[in-house]
């Protein structure tokens, strides 16, 4: 109940806020983009696509649209943590810490699209557990991009783009705001739409880098042998930051 209170409290603030930054009364001090005045910055060519990216990431759901194997459901919770893509490599690398207000689960997920195998390894009862399953996600992509607008967080130049992941089946709206000087992620956030129930979320990216660092695709040695914890695969939750990723 505590961690539903909280993710009202904090959604709505959130969403005040960025009523009060709404396109038409935003005012860009566009002095401070030299030379890049009402364009867009990143992303205009495939030369300035990233090959992957390495960032640590909080995200918060009130009734967000996620997708399951029986379907587009809501949920809400709060996890943070860190990811490391490859997005030419179809690796990806999670380490995360997921609360929705029943149960908390601290683990990581290494994926890998050339065999669409992934390995979860969890701590729990004091001990820690890896298990095998096909990979679950979709290796993020940067197709379906949009340009929208110019916009400003704080003191920060963006560009905005949206974007409508397959997953979803156009039931949610994904915002991504990049940093117009380096074209690193800054925040993202996601709209229920097309008669799904009311849900939001907001995702903040801390430390983004543009490149993915290969050392976190090797899986530990407890993953190596013969991965076992069968009996945690029906009741371990997994991350949520790779569901609704614009890319």
């Amino acid at each position: 109940m505590k961690l539903l209170l909280s993710l009202i409290l904090l959604i709505t603030i959130s969403l005040n806020c960025c009523k009060s930054f709404s396109m038409g009364t935003n005012k860009i001090d566009y002095s401070k983009i030299e030379n890049q005045i009402g364009q867009q910055q990143c992303f205009a060519s495939s030369g300035q696509l990233p090959t992957g990216y390495a960032s640590s990431y909080v995200i918060l759901s009130f009734n967000g649209n996620y997708p399951t194997p029986s379907g587009i459901q809501q949920s809400s919770f709060l996890e943070s943590g860190f990811m490391n893509i490859d997005l030419v490599g179809e690796q990806l690398y999670v380490d995360f810490l997921l609360d929705n207000g029943n149960t908390k689960t601290k683990g990581s997920l290494w994926g890998f699209g050339g065999n669409s195998t992934q390995y979860v390894s969890v701590s729990y009862n004091g001990s820690q557990y890896c298990f095998q399953q096909p990979l679950s996600y979709s290796i993020p992509s940067l197709d379906g991009l949009k340009y929208v607008t110019d916009f400003e967080l704080g003191t920060v130049q963006c560009d905005m783009f949206e974007s409508k992941p397959k997953d979803l089946a156009n039931s949610t709206n994904v915002v991504l705001l990049v940093d117009k000087s380096d074209c690193s992620l800054i925040s993202g956030s996601t709209e229920n739409i097309n008669n799904t129930p009311s849900g939001y979320t907001l995702t903040n990216y801390y430390y983004y880098k543009p490149s993915a660092d290969q050392s976190y695709f090797q899986l530990p040695s407890i993953c190596l042998n013969q991965p076992n914890s069968k009996q945690l695969k029906s009741f371990t939750q997994l991350p949520r930051i790779l569901e609704n990723l614009p890319f």
